[in-house]
């Protein structure tokens, strides 16, 4: 293993990046990669997943959220597809190419997505309607080393979405095209790629959860998750800032409050160990809803799951973080 990869991959082995090849004999396994890329100039932000179907091993799913400018909408796209090996992780439109381990990914995308406003999935599910041509390649260039929540406490025992589970800050730079209309995309992201059983049941137990996390202009960066169940108790949490290109793990002394149900403009704050603060601005926010195929929309805003870009200042220096919040009830760790 290189240095590069040895730095950056925080000890895990670079087939971690590949996805499995046969089912594990564990009911509702499943394998699961997202990106969230944030353009501040453009005000484009993306939520792009792929997973395996719980207990349908060989069905890929595609899940696509584009958040453009308020005046734009929302872009949305959800398909399965029986995926051959050698294009996985890949569905029917999107696809993750992972071209050096925890360094550098590509993103793929030729589709169509749904069109709607922020205030049609801010007020109800999303329904059927007009629909928009999108192609993307994006470059991915992982900016920190790894987390692995099997650090945290307790690590992954109590989670019901999966067992092993990672995550990495990137930079993320190429091309989007819009019926027709291209944006020279260049933004920061974040990463994840879990592996575990994530059945209907998964939300049996779910109280909430906040992720966040940032990598600066001049190379500091932070991350933080807190999930718990519906009792309050925490069952996962962790925190890391890095400093020097060197990953360090911190105590969470506040975290972010639940969401607001707003496209933008709600401000929070939060301090990690060691003193540091680091306060936000949501800029751009989309909505899924805590359910049983979690549908794009919000049904109940107890049930909102929401997905944020946030303008964030950290010591006098001005970033951009990707933030993830859902609140079905409080958290005792508050």
């Amino acid at each position: 293993m290189s240095s590069t990869i040895r730095q950056l991959s925080s000890g895990l082995k670079p087939d971690s990046e590949r996805t499995v090849r046969a089912c594990p004999d564990i009911p509702a396994w499943t394998e699961n990669l997202l990106f969230t890329p944030y353009d501040p100039v453009n005000d484009v932000g993306m939520w792009l997943h792929l997973g395996t179907v719980a207990d349908k091993w060989e069905m890929w799913e595609d899940r696509v959220l584009i958040a453009l400018p308020e005046d734009q909408g929302v872009l949305s796209m959800w398909a399965y597809h029986r995926t051959v090996a050698e294009r996985q992780p890949a569905g029917a439109n999107l696809e993750f190419q992972c071209e050096q381990p925890f360094q550098k990914w590509r993103i793929t995308f030729d589709g169509y997505c749904l069109r709607s406003s922020y205030e049609q999935m801010r007020t109800g599910l999303l329904v059927d309607g007009p629909k928009s041509h999108v192609r993307m390649d994006l470059e991915v260039e992982c900016a920190t080393p790894v987390w692995d929540a099997a650090t945290a406490g307790e690590g992954m025992a109590e989670q019901s979405w999966a067992r092993e589970h990672y995550e990495q800050l990137t930079r993320v730079t190429g091309h989007v095209v819009v019926d027709g209309v291209a944006i020279d995309f260049n933004g920061v992201g974040w990463r994840d790629h879990s592996r575990g059983p994530r059945g209907a049941d998964t939300l049996r137990d779910w109280g909430g959860h906040v992720i966040t996390g940032a990598v600066l202009p001049g190379g500091r960066a932070f991350g933080m998750c807190r999930y718990w169940a519906r009792d309050g108790h925490t069952t996962l949490e962790g925190a890391y800032v890095v400093e020097d290109g060197t990953l360090r793990h911190v105590d969470i002394v506040s975290a972010p409050p639940p969401a607001t149900l707003a496209r933008d403009g709600e401000t929070f704050s939060f301090t990690l160990g060691g003193g540091r603060v680091i306060d936000g601005v949501i800029r751009s926010s989309m909505w899924i809803t805590m359910a049983d195929g979690l549908p794009y929309g919000v049904a109940d805003p107890v049930r909102a799951y929401t997905v944020s870009w946030a303008e964030v200042q950290w010591a006098g220096e001005t970033g951009y973080s990707y933030i993830e919040r859902s609140a079905m009830t409080p958290s005792s760790a508050r």
